[in-house]
Parts: C-alpha cells; sequence; structure tokens
C-alpha cells in the first residue's frame, strides 16, 4: 500500500473518529471492527498548529492516552525512533502535552461524576431493608465525611502556609 494511499486511510479514521467519539484500532488499517477503542479527546472541533504533519495529528490521541511511550507508538502504527524524533520537535511536544491535559481533565471529570453516582448508591443503600447493609452504608458515609473533613483542614492549612511564604517573599 502506498504512504499516500495509508494517509488518506489514516485521515478517513480520524474522521470517522471525530464523527464517532472514538478513534479506532482495527486489526486491518482502513477496515470496520475496531479491535480496541480509544477515546478522543475532544466533541468540539479542534485546530492543531500547522506545522505537524496530518500523521503527527492522527497520532497525538494515541500517543497522549497509552500508559508507554512503545505502547502509544504502536497504537498510532508509528515507529518508536519516528516519535522519539518528533519529540525534539517542541511545537509537536507542546500539543502532546495539551492533548495530554485535555485527556486528564476529561478523566478526572469522569471520575467526578462517578464519584457522584457512587454516593447516590451510597444513599440508596443507607435505606436498605438489612441492618447489615445499613450498618456497613453508614460506616463508609461516616468514613468519608471524616476524610473531607480532614482534606478541608488541610487546604485550610496549605492556604495559611502560602499566605505566609508570600508574605515572606515580600520582606526580602
Amino acid at each position: 500500500m502506498s504512504d499516500e494511499t495509508h494517509g488518506q486511510m489514516r485521515g478517513n479514521e480520524r474522521a470517522q473518529a471525530e464523527v464517532s467519539g472514538f478513534a479506532h484500532d482495527s486489526a486491518v488499517p482502513g477496515q470496520p471492527g475496531p479491535r480496541t477503542q480509544q477515546p478522543v479527546m475532544s466533541g468540539k472541533e479542534r485546530s492543531f498548529p500547522e506545522e505537524l504533519s496530518d500523521r503527527q495529528v492522527a497520532a497525538l490521541p494515541y500517543l497522549a492516552t497509552a500508559p508507554t511511550k512503545q505502547e502509544g507508538a504502536r497504537m498510532a502504527d508509528v515507529n518508536v525512533s519516528t516519535l522519539r524524533r518528533w519529540q525534539h520537535d517542541p511545537v509537536f511536544r507542546n500539543e502532546l502535552r495539551r492533548v495530554r491535559e485535555e485527556a486528564a481533565s476529561l478523566a478526572f471529570a469522569e471520575l467526578n461524576g462517578l464519584a457522584l453516582k457512587s454516593m447516590s448508591a451510597l444513599a440508596d443503600l443507607l435505606e436498605d431493608d438489612n441492618p447489615r447493609v445499613r450498618t456497613q452504608a453508614i460506616r463508609i458515609a461516616l468514613n468519608i465525611g471524616a476524610r473531607n473533613v480532614e482534606a478541608a483542614k488541610n487546604r485550610r492549612r496549605i492556604n495559611q502556609l502560602e499566605k505566609a511564604l508570600t508574605l515572606l517573599k515580600n520582606l526580602k
């Protein structure tokens, strides 16, 4: 397969990813039937620096979400040595950092949503007919409450220390 055809197929996959919300890693490039799915960073239309090639742009979501550089390169169908070369480019490095930050932000939002859902389920368990289930739910809720109180105290202490540090820096 020519590089041009392969590039067009990757471009089609990227367009499909933007429409469906997922980037597909198929067994045969350009073929349907995803083997794994990587979430696309955002549903909104994004613009990437003009200095990046289509191949670099297509690789960013894989590289940003993979646990290792080698795995990201494999998923993006990029040689590891090519990835190393790309990482010497400050434009690519900055864009990869931005995409990683966006992915982390989305993951954090997802975790917050799961925490809210978990709290709702815990609240339901507090009303369960089984006294053992209610007792365990009470223990969990009290533990969470105590941790939240301690976290709030720690935040206040950190804020006080930061203010004191700022005052000390201004005195010098």
